[in-house]
């Protein structure tokens, strides 16, 4: 929340020039500077606090930045009055001079010498941005101390240098608040040594190939310094999970029973796994389990607290009301309110309090969805920020896979919805997820097929298990505390399900905005003793993968055209013999076939079962949770066949398979839609383990490939034809000055979409 302004400042008389500085043209600021010296102290601030963006915007052509550059810090930057030089703030180089330098090293060495001359006579610089700049020698930023005040932020990602062993003792970066060491060459173990960066509370360590010893390190040297923390491409496992919530994130918990009827609530069983974590179950209320509690888009009541510093120290953690803007840890956002160009913050409440992390990103890592389910479970429910563009539906060396079709993966979070509800996650504001959240089609990898190929299989055979076992995909009312949502890893071709889902819910986003827009237009909403009213998801970006079908098709990369269209089989069916009719050839792949449809090929049966285990709907299951043993009785599937074939396949994998016969853990919500008892617990290992159809994954026919839509292309005649039918209304409409209200019939939804290729 933002510092209440002081007594002077909020009786002192407004400055009209510093309400239309925003407004001017950047180019007239040095005219205006020579004025007065009222003019002067408004414009010369914004003249100098980035001298590198004014001379962009003042026409410096990129071709000649080095020429402007050289004679600027050579020459006259000296003969600029102190006063004036202790101004700039933002050194910014990311798009300065990146082209200059590749070809004559005697440039890089004067670069260097001008950079080391710029920063000894710009003494207020504590905003330095030198990423993609591979010639900077991260050695020369050690010696800053004795020519240049320390810097707030450095951002030096994809520099091709290693940084030196002493790169982080230097005394000129201990009062770094922002680093960005992203994309760089070696270890970063230097930094595990105690009382380094005292005062670091955003840590982006991207592609630094971090593995889980050293990520253990330093979360224990960190614990709850750090409030945004980027790992993304590196080689985290499942196993770092623990360490994190128990080091990272604060003992307080924001889940309570008080949002009961709205959200529902926890209730813990008193057991656990340490794979699982602590067993927990949802107690839905007659409108939590359905998301239509009418005061589901209210703010949180204010909160009180009488001792508000607790913990060692720190403030006592608190859930936010949904009204506060989301701090910003983005290089541009942190140099705004570092570099003090932003008087909406106050930088010592903003950014260097933590009580532990908000922002969190683990893309592109080896932890799996389970992994991710069990991070969001198990930690406080304090994220604000979270980001996992890609994961693995399973852990890489799970039973489940033993199971699937050789050569196969599954990347997604199919089945999660439910721990990105209030109940779990109440912080929340921004997400940045795999796009099966939404549609429930999983990215599949698998050797020896096209790209075009995986995407139909993914929206065919395998759409249709993953709806049955997980029939509950996320929906905007699911958490109205949302604001932000980005989608990744979407396809650009579609058989239909994909695109149709995608449509469906910008309906839904349609809906959600009607709903809040006659919440806030309800008899009594205008009264002061009304609660606030939360804004729904506003922004919502979709992140395409690139767009080859040329490449896939016309190659026939994993397929025999001539076959395939002689064959008259498309190798793909609903229904449960959908294995015997596979056209593609199953050398490598007998003996997984062969465990998962019976040693003789057929469909598995119980022979090898015990046969008291074939007569009982639960197993025994025993293990130990904080030093005490306890027994539960796990759910095996119903006794008669289920109308449900994942529920068929997951009893027939538990009776004749041991090794799946792990994983346990409650029924989530989906689990109970697709069929299992509330309240019972399940071998999720097993369950994870029907996602994909028996035997080997069937070819699609080539007409079928060929025929795919381009999804990008429906979207945009989606958009236009609802903002034609939208403003057709408007403009009907008696009063024109009044705006036509969302949702039916036009079901054009006003918030941001943005889309990324």
């Amino acid at each position: 929340m933002t510092s209440l302004p002081s007594y002077q400042e909020a009786t002192a008389r407004a400055d009209w020039l510093g309400f239309a500085a925003p407004y001017i043209h950047s180019a007239d600021y040095h005219a205006l500077c020579l004025v007065n010296r009222h003019f002067w102290k408004v414009f010369a601030p914004r003249l100098w606090i980035d001298i590198l963006a004014t001379a962009r915007r003042c026409g410096l052509p990129p071709d000649d930045d080095l020429i402007w550059w050289f004679d600027f810090a050579f020459v006259k930057l000296g003969d600029v009055r102190l006063s004036t030089r202790g101004l700039a703030r933002i050194l910014d180089l990311r798009d300065f001079a990146n082209e200059c330098y590749q070809f004559a090293t005697d440039q890089n060495s004067r670069f260097l010498h001008s950079l080391h001359m710029a920063l000894k006579l710009l003494p207020g610089i504590n905003v330095l941005l030198l990423d993609n700049h591979t010639e900077i020698d991260p050695n020369s930023l050690v010696n800053l101390a004795k020519t240049h005040s320390s810097p707030l932020l450095l951002s030096i990602s994809h520099c091709s240098t290693q940084l030196p062993g002493t790169f982080f003792t230097s005394t000129s970066l201990q009062k770094l608040v922002y680093l960005d060491i992203s994309n760089l060459p070696g270890s970063v173990t230097s930094m595990l040594q105690p009382s380094l960066l005292p005062d670091l509370r955003i840590l982006k360590l991207a592609c630094r190939e971090l593995d889980d010893a050293t990520f253990v390190g330093l979360a224990e040297l960190y614990r709850l310094r750090l409030w945004s923390l980027d790992l993304s491409h590196n080689r985290l496992t499942d196993s770092i999970l623990q360490p994190l919530v128990e080091r990272c994130f604060p003992a307080t918990s924001l889940r309570s029973p008080a949002h009961f009827q709205v959200e529902g609530k926890l209730w813990a069983s008193g057991y656990g796994t340490a794979i699982h974590g602590p067993f927990e179950f949802i107690d839905e209320s007659p409108f939590s389990g359905s998301f239509s509690s009418r005061e589901r888009y209210h703010l949180d009541a204010p909160t009180y607290d009488a001792q508000p510093c607790l913990l060692h120290g720190h403030r006592q953690v608190f859930r936010s009301d949904g009204r506060s803007a989301l701090r910003s840890d983005s290089v541009d956002g942190a140099t705004r309110v570092l570099s003090h160009q932003s008087t909406n913050y106050h930088v010592e409440d903003a950014y260097r309090n933590s009580r532990g992390i908000t922002h969190l990103n683990i893309s592109y890592n080896q932890l799996s969805a389970s992994g991710v389910e069990k991070l969001l479970r198990t930690s406080n429910g304090q994220i604000e920020y979270f980001a996992c563009d890609s994961t693995p539906i399973v852990p890489p060396h799970s039973s489940s896979l033993e199971f699937w079709p050789s050569g196969s993966l599954l990347h997604g979070v199919v089945g999660l919805s439910h721990v990105f509800r209030p109940v779990y996650s109440p912080n929340l504001r921004s997400l940045r997820i795999h796009h099966s959240l939404v549609t429930n089609i999983p990215t599949l990898t698998a050797d020896g097929f096209s790209a075009l190929a995986r995407l139909y299989i993914a929206e065919t055979c395998i759409l249709f298990r993953v709806d049955k076992a997980y029939p509950q995909r996320f929906v905007p009312d699911m958490n109205p505390r949302l604001s932000s949502l980005t989608l990744t890893c979407i396809p650009r071709r579609s058989v239909g399900p994909l695109i149709e889902r995608l449509l469906h819910f910008l309906k839904l986003l349609s809906i959600q905005e009607r709903a809040i827009f006659e919440v806030k237009n309800s008899a009594g909403a205008s009264s002061w003793r009304s609660p606030g009213i939360l804004r729904g998801l506003r922004r919502l970006r979709l992140e395409f993968e690139p767009d080859n079908p040329g490449k896939d098709t016309a190659g026939g990369e994993d397929l025999d055209a001539e076959q395939l269209m002689n064959s008259g089989e498309k190798g793909f069916s609903f229904f449960e013999d959908e294995s015997l009719h596979s056209t593609r050839p199953a050398l490598e792949a007998g003996s997984r076939s062969a465990r998962r449809l019976g040693t003789d090929g057929t469909r598995a049966t119980n022979v090898g079962a015990e046969p008291s285990r074939n007569n009982k709907e639960f197993r025994t299951y025993r293990d130990e949770w904080n030093g005490c043993g306890f027994e539960l009785q796990v759910w095996a599937g119903p006794l008669q066949p289920d109308s449900n074939p994942i529920i068929n396949e997951y009893r027939r994998l538990v009776l004749n398979h041991d090794s799946l016969c792990e994983g346990v853990g409650p029924a989530s919500p989906d689990q109970v839609l697709a069929g299992v008892p509330e309240k019972s617990y399940v071998f999720h290992t097993a369950w994870r383990a029907a996602l994909m159809p028996p035997g080997e994954l069937p070819v699609p026919a080539l007409q079928d490939v060929t025929g795919m839509r381009d999804v990008l292309g429906a979207l945009k005649e989606h958009r236009a034809t609802g903002r034609a039918h939208y403003e057709d209304l408007q403009c009907n409409r008696k009063d024109g000055t009044i705006r036509a209200p969302p949702g039916a019939p036009h079901f054009f939804w006003t918030g941001s979409v943005e889309v990324s290729t």
